[in-house]
């Protein structure tokens, strides 16, 4: 899986980049097959300023089912990503689990006589 990281107000880093990489790779690994892209938008709301104004905010796209997305504010990026990616782990499994236990119509096969 390999998300678009897109940075506003913040210095995109590589070790940045490659920790939202890592944990999303940790908490989504179960459901890598089911999902089709990860957008990952992390911005700073204040600018220099300080203070809690880091947002993390990720949406997954799922082929054939609305788009999952999930945000959180925290002090510092790291604290947002983990937290955006634990609630975006949680919605996705309930996301999957409801398309399971959607009752689906079976009908019986066609026999085609040429």
């Amino acid at each position: 899986m390999k998300p678009t990281i897109v940075a506003k107000g913040v210095k995109l880093t590589q070790v940045l980049r490659d920790y939202v990489t890592r944990r999303l790779q940790f908490s989504l690994n179960h459901a890598r097959q089911s999902i089709g892209g990860v957008i990952v938008r992390i911005s700073d709301q204040n600018g220099p300023k300080g203070g809690i104004d880091k947002q993390c905010r990720i949406q997954i796209n799922v082929p054939g089912m609305p788009s999952i997305v999930v945000s959180s504010t925290a002090a510092r990026i790291a604290e947002a990503v983990d937290l955006a990616v634990h609630r975006a782990a949680m919605a996705l499994g309930r996301t999957r689990s409801r398309a399971k236990s959607i009752a689906h119509a079976r009908y019986p096969a066609l026999e085609l006589n040429a």
